[in-house]
């Protein structure tokens, strides 16, 4: 299943938008308040068949409209949902979706912090039919039970004919996850005493739970998609990298350091290759390592959301400065701050009226704003000593 198009009409803060989305990677990006986690679950409630109050009308319409085109199984689907309700207070608006593909959808909110949980048996495999995945298409992942999910496959892996081959070849994905975010850290074993993960690290054995919480966040969505992969599709099994469903991410990059985020992407792409993605983002980072047409750069102009003409080329932004991506992707209009730009204009002021003392203090104060490389300290050098004396 894919998502072709989203049409939205004064839902939350958008007045219309049309949406077009590739069939791998579509990341979302623009200011705070622009809309972004509308869209996603605008989509998510495409394939909810129940009451939600978590999308709103504007403030200023009568009602809210939504059509999500989607692909199945060769045949398209076109779903027409009404947003009634804008009071806080008031009952939940029914959304009559797709809840019969709701299995082919994965969701996952911004809440992604793994904390130590003890397991003291391990339980079965849950069952989840059209009634619960549509209400983690609402609701997003549970990604408390990944560990559980993860002790029991390695338990039963260790008898003969227990697992599906489908499930083996899954779990040995989900080992490789570790060392797929960092080579000198790999899967060591469960400790049959309290049913704890361990791994092995240059510094010695740990708790999976020890790790950074940005590597943490990481194993967060590829654990939970797998998992819940395992969890929808039983009969039959199907192997992760053939799960040609749809993953909705918000904010992709939570918890990471900037090295790691342009790498999300990527590796998504790897473990999930079948899968679309669409997520959310507000990092430089990840649009800079971003595929051409991966990226869908959202603006406001005088209260109406629009989509941001981005150029096509063949490598993307993969060749861009972060400051270029910020300012002609994301929109911002300048990546330096206010009293920078005003001892600056306090420096080119004295400049024009040929005022050497006011432009000297002006320079020194510059002189310290400037990273220590940066070229421009020479050119303002220059422009200083042609007005001394």
């Amino acid at each position: 299943m894919k998502i072709n198009s989203v049409s939205i009409e004064n839902v939350g803060g958008i007045t219309s938008l049309n949406l077009t989305f590739n069939k791998s990677m579509n990341i979302v990006c623009g200011p705070n308040g622009v809309g972004k986690t509308t869209i996603l679950e605008c989509v998510a409630h495409a394939f909810v068949q129940h009451g939600s109050n978590l999308l709103k009308r504007k403030a200023n319409s009568a009602i809210g409209l939504l059509s999500i085109e989607t692909l199945h199984n060769d045949n398209i689907f076109l779903t027409k949902l009404e947003v009634k309700d804008f009071e806080a207070s008031a009952s939940n608006t029914y959304f009559n979706g797709r809840a019969d593909h709701s299995q082919y959808l994965i969701s996952l909110k911004t809440t992604r912090t793994i904390h130590y949980q003890s397991i003291h048996a391990i339980s079965p495999d849950i069952e989840k039919p059209h009634h619960l995945t549509q209400q983690e298409a609402h609701g997003g992942s549970n990604i408390g039970e990944t560990k559980g999910w993860f002790l029991h496959r390695v338990l039963w892996s260790l008898h003969p004919n227990s697992l599906s081959p489908e499930q083996l070849h899954n779990l040995e994905c989900t080992k490789g996850f570790f060392s797929l975010l960092d080579k000198d850290i790999k899967y060591s074993r469960v400790l049959a005493s309290t049913n704890d993960i361990m791994l092995d690290t240059p510094n010695g054995e740990i708790y999976y739970e020890y790790l950074s919480s940005g590597f943490k966040a990481c194993l967060a969505l590829l654990f939970s998609i797998t998992k819940d992969i395992e969890f929808r599709f039983r009969a039959p099994n199907i192997k992760i990298d053939e799960f040609d469903g749809v993953i909705l991410i918000d904010e992709i990059e939570l918890h990471l350091h900037p090295a790691w985020q342009g790498q999300v992407p990527e590796l998504l792409r790897k473990a999930f290759p079948k899968a679309q993605f669409i997520v959310t983002t507000h990092s430089p980072h990840v649009i800079q390592a971003a595929q051409p047409s991966e990226v869908i750069a959202l603006s406001s102009i005088g209260g109406d959301v629009i989509q941001r003409p981005l150029p096509s080329t063949q490598f993307g932004f993969q060749g861009w400065t972060i400051e270029e991506v910020l300012e002609d992707v994301m929109g911002m209009s300048d990546t330096r701050t206010p009293l920078y730009h005003s001892v600056l204009a306090e420096f080119e002021n004295a400049i024009n009226e040929e005022n050497y003392e006011k432009a000297l203090s002006a320079y020194t104060k510059i002189n310290d704003f400037l990273h220590p490389e940066n070229h421009l300290r020479k050119l303002l050098k220059f422009q200083l000593a042609a007005i001394e004396g």
